[in-house]
């Protein structure tokens, strides 16, 4: 494989000053002069052994060499700078697939048997025939870690257990990126009987594990995490695999085997989660509205549904809205008003998985 430092790092003398500046994060960092040598060397592609070549014939050490390069490629590609290439050294993959975003379609190459085994089964539900992939990634081996290509884009140095989340972190960026003229919602969708339920809630609220406790009740799952709302005010959901995290992993009793036999996973937030893909997701056909559901944790009490102000869910769904122009179009805004007046505006309070699953349960399936 090969290396590149990405068009999105510059590097300048300042007087005797050696440094960098970061168009991502507009910052500018004064560096050594290794890692001026190297951010030089890299302004075309060029792979780890040709690199080591290069800093033992300036006088270092083999080892020495071999880690200041690693520590090198680490930082930039935590700094979302470095571009990956593969090439016949990686050899043939093992297997490919392509995967519907929505929108978007993109492949993934495997290069390593261990990969492939611990990365398909989060993805593999996604993959359908007759796509023609616009994005591509291809991971493989590198050392103790794996390194995750992405074509004409920065790529990814990571753990071998942070490498699904950090395709799902990645494969996110190019569903948001191919939104066209839909909306991206952050919220779970549920969908049963042709009608859409919604549950919005901050990070760690309980979006996945209410939402993967309502597959009891007969829902299928659009979305744990994003849903997609078109111009016509209809919605679905982008089916990535829900992640539980840590803590709801013995919540779901009916579950237990399918989570406890799923491979723990780090996010790069440090967060350590598990995928579950083998449930029901709901078709790729769009739905109206039912209902849309504001979640409020508590310690103690009986669950409590209760009707809210419209205008509350408009602003938490207005808040959480994305667009590629970060910014919602008066037609875009118009779709989602008329969604939210179509719908049930409803707060959940609740202890207790079941009693929650019971009271939403009821309300979407009506009198």
């Amino acid at each position: 494989m090969k290396f590149r430092v990405s068009d999105g790092a510059r590097f300048f003398l300042l007087g005797r000053r050696k440094t960098i500046f970061v168009e991502a994060s507009q910052q500018i960092f004064e560096v050594d002069d290794l890692t001026a040598y190297l951010t030089c060397m890299l302004a075309e592609p060029a792979s780890l052994r040709q690199l080591e070549a290069d800093l033992v014939a300036r006088g270092a050490g083999a080892a020495e060499a071999r880690k200041s390069l690693r520590d090198y490629l680490l930082y930039w590609s935590s700094q979302g700078l470095l571009e990956i290439t593969f090439d016949a050294e990686e050899g043939e993959a093992l297997h490919t697939h392509v995967l519907d975003l929505r929108g978007a379609a993109a492949s993934i190459a495997y290069h390593d048997r261990d990969l492939l085994d611990l990365i398909l089964p989060v993805f593999d539900h996604q993959a359908a025939q007759g796509l023609k992939p616009s994005i591509s990634y291809a991971v493989a081996k590198f050392g103790r870690r794996v390194c995750i290509s992405r074509n004409r884009s920065p790529g990814m140095i990571v753990a071998v257990n942070e490498a699904a989340p950090a395709l799902k972190a990645l494969l996110t960026e190019d569903v948001l990126a191919n939104l066209g003229m839909n909306v991206a919602l952050h919220a779970a969708l549920l969908v049963k009987n042709g009608k859409g339920l919604l549950i919005c809630g901050a990070p760690g609220a309980g979006k996945s594990t209410l939402a993967l406790a309502l597959l009891d009740a007969g829902f299928a799952c659009g979305g744990d995490d994003i849903a997609l709302m078109r111009p016509d005010g209809l919605l679905r959901g982008v089916p990535f695999a829900p992640a539980l995290k840590r803590g709801a992993w013995g919540l779901l009793e009916s579950m237990r085997g399918t989570v406890e036999a799923a491979p723990v996973h780090r996010r790069l937030d440090n967060r350590h989660v598990r995928y579950l893909a083998s449930i029901r997701f709901a078709s790729g056909d769009a739905v109206p509205l039912g209902t849309v559901v504001l979640l409020r944790r508590r310690r103690k009490g009986r669950a409590a549904l209760a009707a809210v102000d419209p205008a509350r869910v408009l602003s938490e769904l207005f808040l959480g809205a994305y667009t590629p122009t970060r910014r919602l179009g008066l037609s875009q805004f118009d779709a989602l008003l008329g969604a939210i007046r179509g719908a049930s505006a409803m707060e959940l309070s609740y202890t207790r998985l079941d009693e929650a699953v019971e009271m939403l349960s009821r309300h979407h399936d009506g009198p």
